[in-house]
């Protein structure tokens, strides 16, 4: 283990912890501090938006870079001022196209790119890289929406998860199966769909995240399914992926009796929803991944303006979940949405209209380090209402929204959390308008949030599990409860990736009793002698 500045995570199954809400030390209220300040000018990039924001170190100099539009930004800041470098040309890549994600193919240590559009750089040395899909037998769908890796038999190689577009023809919606990618010791990838059973499971996949929620060491999947499609979640079993959406509560709801509508004269109700990104994240500090879904919801019911057409989709859309993960024996999931402060728009004509529920992108971290995990969310669509969110969560499944004191946004995708400046505090790099008709643009805040609340880091270094070990858990334990992270291939949508070390805000915690590591490969590894506002290595099976 070594330490720099911030340190590891945890691991350990715990079946009867309590909620802990941490207390916070503030000089003031949330509300008279500023949290954000935008160094976008200072920041160096380009003027251009980008749908998908992907963010790692991809030259291992301890400084996390991006990729946006096609560019690769390299990380040149200081601890005072947040800076990148376009290096694009550099790295060679040039050619780069479609929606990337930052992934360690062969296990060398040096992280490759892999992209929508099927494409494969292999990093070379100089930190440059090159295309190698061919080589590697990677045929990925044309249509690809959606990429996503984690360890699926257990190999300690990155398997891919591809979900796809959906296709319109004369007025009709229809639906194709994802594909599965087998890696076969980092040298060739072999698709395994039909063995799968994907054939079972068209849909217009948005988003795919990985968890261990049910602790059984084995990787699940959650898919974020668009068009009023069920979404799914797979438990995996030596390699074998299986649905459990529905008997453990996450599919979105299905209930055509719901509403009566005067006008039809019939009845309509949820029939699923348009999800689009969805995060894993220990919501309530109890040891067990909770997961928060995110939708695009149509609230409108009526007859539009100019128009003769009745529109009823107001009624047949599912509204975004926030999940409780119950826990043992069981891991099923409660639906917190109503208790969350979360307010859920009315559905109605112009009398009750108050704008669709455009949520897109959600992505999760520790924005003011009191302990609890945030969320970020982006809305689309360039309308006066479809402006990013930023909640703060306040413990106990309620949140507050304090999206005038964030990084505000609109007709957005693109975002990722992450400590450009190794500072102990999450960043944002965002993509949207800076008001409704503006240009979009990339836009980077820097976290300048004041407060006494301490924090840990952990950069985690797999060897039997894959040198970027998705599913590992890090469970912190100190006298009062304990906080879990996860190792995080992509989350959201768009295969976007946030800050690859694990952050933990940690409140008024200064003494740590131990970090409990559980490995994807199924190793578990209890570290001691942490100290808080630090940052350290961990490699797996290291002391």
């Amino acid at each position: 283990m070594k330490k720099s500045t911030a340190i590891p995570a945890l691991i350990l199954v715990v079946s009867s912890c309590t909620s802990f809400i941490p207390h916070r030390k503030m000089a003031s209220s949330l509300e008279e501090k500023t949290i954000f300040e935008d160094v976008t000018d200072k920041a160096n990039v380009a003027a251009k938006s980008s749908t998908s924001i992907t963010t790692s170190d991809f030259d291992n100099d301890g400084l996390v870079d991006f990729i946006a539009h096609d560019r690769l930004y390299k990380n040149v800041s200081t601890a005072d001022q947040i800076r990148f470098e376009d290096v694009t040309e550099e790295a060679r890549l040039m050619l780069l196209k479609g929606m990337p994600a930052f992934i360690d193919v062969n296990n060398d240590g040096f992280l490759d790119i892999i992209t929508t559009k099927g494409q494969l750089h292999l990093q070379q040395p100089n930190h440059r890289y090159l295309e190698v899909s061919e080589k590697y037998e990677l045929k990925i769908a044309e249509d690809a929406m959606t990429i996503s890796f984690g360890d699926l038999n257990g190999d300690g190689f990155p398997d891919l998860l591809v979900g796809r577009q959906e296709i319109y023809q004369n007025n009709v919606f229809k639906f194709v199966p994802p594909q599965v990618f087998i890696n076969v010791d980092g040298k060739s990838f072999k698709e395994i769909s039909s063995e799968q059973e994907m054939q079972k499971f068209p849909a217009y996949v948005r988003g795919i995240a990985w968890a261990d929620y049910n602790n059984d060491k084995s990787p699940d999947i959650y898919y974020s399914n668009y068009r009023l499609r069920q979404n799914f979640l797979f438990q995996t079993h030596r390699g074998k992926m299986t649905d459990v959406a529905d008997s453990a509560g996450v599919r979105g709801e299905y209930d055509t009796t719901r509403h009566y509508d005067e006008h039809m004269k019939k009845t309509f109700g949820p029939l699923f929803g348009h999800t689009i990104g969805s995060v894993w994240s220990d919501l309530d500090n109890d040891g067990n991944f909770d997961l928060f879904v995110s939708n695009l919801v149509h609230k409108f019911v009526g007859t539009p303006k100019n128009a003769t057409n009745y529109d009823y989709r107001g009624y047949v859309c599912d509204d975004s979940k926030v999940y409780k993960n119950l826990g043992a024996p069981d891991y099923k999931f409660a639906d917190m949405r109503s208790i969350s402060e979360l307010p859920v728009k009315p559905i109605g004509d112009y009398s009750k209209y108050k704008g669709d529920e455009l949520w897109a992108h959600a992505t999760a971290a520790d924005f003011d380090n009191d302990g609890l995990t945030d969320i970020y969310i982006s809305q689309v669509y360039n309308l006066n209402y479809a402006y990013s969110l930023l909640f703060k969560n306040k413990g106990n499944f309620r949140f507050k929204n304090v999206t005038e004191l964030g990084p505000k946004v609109y007709d957005s995708y693109g975002g990722a959390w992450a400590d450009f400046n190794n500072d102990g505090k999450m960043d944002l790099i965002v993509s949207g308008r800076e008001a409704v008709d503006a240009t979009p643009r990339l836009r980077v805040f820097k976290n300048v949030y004041e407060s006494d609340n301490n924090y840990l880091k952990l950069k985690l270094i797999g060897t039997k599990s894959g040198k970027v070990p998705v599913t590992t858990q890090v469970r912190v334990y100190h006298a009062n409860g304990l906080f879990l992270k996860q190792v995080e291939g992509v989350t959201g949508t768009l295969n976007q990736q946030n800050d690859p070390n694990l952050h933990f805000g940690l409140g008024e915690v200064e003494n740590i009793k131990k970090i409990e590591i559980i490995w994807s490969s199924g190793l578990t590894q209890t570290i001691k002698d942490i100290k808080v506002n630090a940052t350290y290595t961990i490699t797996e099976g290291e002391e």
